[in-house]
């Protein structure tokens, strides 16, 4: 079971965490050892005392002096024994001290005062230990930042690259150690797409080229004999077919050289109205939609966008094109035009979201067969295309009840440069 993307901890979350409690760790080591190792030298210097001091007779009645090698012997007053202290005893002067008496208050003074460091170094180690741990994490994470900050900027460049400006590079500054070296390679692949899908390019429009023209020719060579009636009869049906094929490659030529101009970067953007473009193609698809028995229904306003006139035709006919050609016979379109944004609605067969991801792939035209399927299988990929040269996004959602909505959106023209 996967963890929801909300609880999962980001790397530079976890490299503080782990740098803290590796100081934490070590750091209650360290004082475990020597809380330990102080403990056992008082227990030494008590056992030292007991076994060095020595009695000696106090200079004035009621006291006696302890004294010896050891530290912690002193000056003691009588009255603070037991009266039940055993035996031996010291006399002095008639009076009767019992010997180990002294000795055993130093040994109690000396644990009490063991008891007393050891209990306050106890307590001062937990508290110093908590103010660093905390010290730590505020160290460990500058430090988790500043390392990773490289790898954000990597992240978020490589993100922002796409096939369509294939031309950036990451061009990473500072020193020449790890993370400059994944820039770098991340550059270098740039550098192998951008050849590799300029070639593709290249391919598709010199073909195209190279196609229309004898294709032209076949056209027209089918069109002139059926025109003068010079085709026998048994074999008119046959060379329809064969103007209808040479028809449908044409077509097809025109829009791989449309999505091959559509990939490529349009660096001579201009303001452009919207507003009368669509106008201008529904207007030529009037035709087509009467012949289906289609309601178009328009609300055109002024939108004002960055680029380029003839993409943006082709990209609006074939939202609506697409619109009809896959419409129901006797459906409706609802076409509008608001600022940045142009919305073609239709009805139609209903469409399921993994079938609607799939509508921008080329040459894919539903789950129907494609030689029975109509068009091509290029608009919205060319559609598509265009868009992402503008620096817009084509959006497509499939339709309650049926059919497709599908949204242009575009970048809006500054008001300097409308």
């Amino acid at each position: 079971m996967s963890t929801p993307r909300s609880l999962r901890l980001s790397f530079r979350t976890r490299l503080t965490l782990v740098i803290t409690l590796v100081f934490v760790a070590a750091g209650a080591a360290l004082l475990a050892v020597q809380y330990f190792v102080v403990q056992g030298l008082f227990d030494s210097a008590s056992r030292t005392t007991a076994t060095s001091c020595e009695l000696v007779t106090g200079p004035s009645a009621g006291t006696i002096t302890v004294t010896g090698s050891a530290t912690g012997c002193t000056t003691l007053s009588t009255e603070s024994y037991p009266a039940d202290w055993s035996l031996p005893i010291a006399e002095e002067s008639g009076r009767a001290y019992p010997a180990f008496a002294a000795t055993g208050a130093v040994i109690q003074q000396t644990r009490f005062l063991s008891d007393e460091v050891i209990g306050g170094l106890l307590v001062w180690s937990i508290v110093l230990l908590v103010a660093f741990a905390g010290i730590a994490a505020g160290i460990a994470f500058w430090l988790a930042r500043r390392s990773l900050s490289r790898i954000s900027e990597v992240t978020a460049a490589a993100r922002d690259i796409s096939e369509r400006d294939l031309g950036r590079r990451l061009e990473l500054p500072g020193p020449d150690d790890e993370i400059k070296e994944l820039g770098d390679t991340i550059d270098g692949m740039l550098d192998r797409l951008q050849l590799a899908f300029a070639a593709q390019d290249r391919f598709v429009a010199n073909a195209s080229h190279e196609l229309r023209t004898p294709l032209t020719t076949t056209r027209a060579a089918l069109e002139i004999p059926l025109e003068h009636g010079d085709v026998p009869a048994e074999l008119e049906p046959a060379v329809r077919r064969a103007l209808r094929a040479t028809q449908q490659s044409e077509e097809l030529i025109t829009a791989l050289l449309s999505l091959s101009r559509g990939r490529a970067a349009v660096e001579d953007f201009a303001a452009v109205d919207l507003e009368p473009v669509v106008a201008v193609e529904l207007a030529e698809l009037e035709e087509a939609a009467a012949a289906r028995g289609i309601t178009v229904e328009a609300e055109l306003e002024p939108a004002v966008v960055l680029g380029d006139a003839t993409l943006l035709a082709r990209a609006a006919r074939n939202l609506l094109d697409n619109g009809i050609r896959h419409n129901l016979p006797g459906g409706r379109l609802w076409v509008r035009v608001s600022p940045t944004v142009l919305e073609v609605e239709s009805t139609g067969d209903v469409l399921a979201p993994e079938t609607v991801v799939l509508l921008t792939e080329p040459f894919y035209r539903g789950a129907d067969s494609r030689l029975a399927a109509e068009g091509i299988g290029l608009g919205l990929a060319i559609v598509e295309s265009i868009a992402h040269s503008h620096g817009g996004v084509l959006l497509l959602a499939p339709r309650a009840g049926g059919g497709l909505i599908a949204t242009l959106r575009l970048p809006a023209v500054a008001t300097s440069e409308a």
